[in-house]
């Protein structure tokens, strides 16, 4: 991706047209109005086939970037999940060294600039990284630190973190690995806060669209299967497609991954809990 053209587009006059129209991308946005100039942009940029009018791989990641932006300014800036549960307030976040995992484009961590915390944003896409730098520079902000890597393999030293967010992204790690290596880079006595889906909730969501058609069977049916693999394996018994760790999620049932947590020191602060279709785990790194 060129990005200074990038940034000329989502910064420039037309971006918020261009935003809200690759948001749309990804998810049903009302009363777009004339998308006609935005659409033709973006078969420029390669960011749309031109023959299908799909997303193009760097399209998806735009898309992906632009929608979570467009969320963030909805909500006010704050996080998705502020204080749905009293564990869940900004008091949590004040004053620590916090890393999101799978950080994406940084929205959440946007949303904690505004207290005294250190952040640092973990994720494997650079684009995803240099896409969120764009959207802080359109909104004034200071640049946040982003390191490249993934759950299975920290950048962080030992004991080196106050607490470790993860949000929607659980579901496409290596978990047994990913909670290892966070309980070595976390503080004796740090925080996990991981919200994600698990197993009923996926079936309960998820099956009901694939019941009227709205999702795929394929897909739902090997979700299924893997999830069931791997808290029986420690597997994924299908693989990746294509090398993409995100094509093939997982969500473990919460008494399975709260028993992963208890294996590797982190035991519950309060049991988990729900937001929406998702569960939030808030847990406590032994002192031992």
């Amino acid at each position: 991706m060129n990005f200074d053209v990038a940034q000329q587009h989502l910064l420039g006059d037309g971006s918020d047209a261009m935003i809200a129209f690759m948001a749309s991308q990804s998810v049903i946005i009302k009363k777009l109005g004339d998308t006609s100039a935005a659409k033709a942009k973006a078969v420029e940029l390669g960011w749309l086939d031109p023959t299908t009018g799909k997303p193009s791989v760097l399209g998806v990641m735009v898309s992906d970037s632009c929608r979570e932006y467009m969320f963030w300014q909805q909500r006010g800036r704050a996080l998705p999940f502020e204080n749905a549960l009293p564990q869940l307030g900004r008091a949590t976040f004040e004053g620590k060294y916090i890393a999101e995992i799978g950080a994406g484009m940084g929205a959440n961590l946007m949303s904690l600039t505004t207290t005294d915390a250190r952040l640092c944003g973990v994720e494997p896409v650079d684009t995803y990284v240099r896409l969120g730098d764009i959207f802080r520079i359109r909104e004034g902000m200071q640049p946040i630190e982003m390191r490249a890597g993934g759950a299975e393999a920290l950048p962080f030293a030992a004991n080196e973190l106050d607490l470790v967010l993860l949000v929607s992204a659980h579901q496409y790690f290596e978990v047994h690995v990913a909670l290892e290596e966070i309980a070595r880079v976390i503080k004796p006595g740090g925080e996990l806060i991981l919200i994600g889906g698990t197993l009923p909730d996926y079936i309960k969501e998820i099956g009901s669209k694939v019941i009227v058609g709205k999702s795929s069977p394929k897909a739902f049916l090997m979700t299924v299967a893997n999830t069931l693999g791997y808290m029986a394996l420690g597997r994924r018994v299908i693989p990746s497609r294509g090398g993409f760790s995100t094509s093939r999620p997982i969500y473990p049932t919460r008494a399975a991954m709260t028993r992963w947590m208890r294996a590797v020191g982190f035991e519950q602060v309060v049991s988990p809990d729900r937001i929406g279709f998702e569960t939030c785990f808030y847990a406590k790194l032994s002192d031992d």
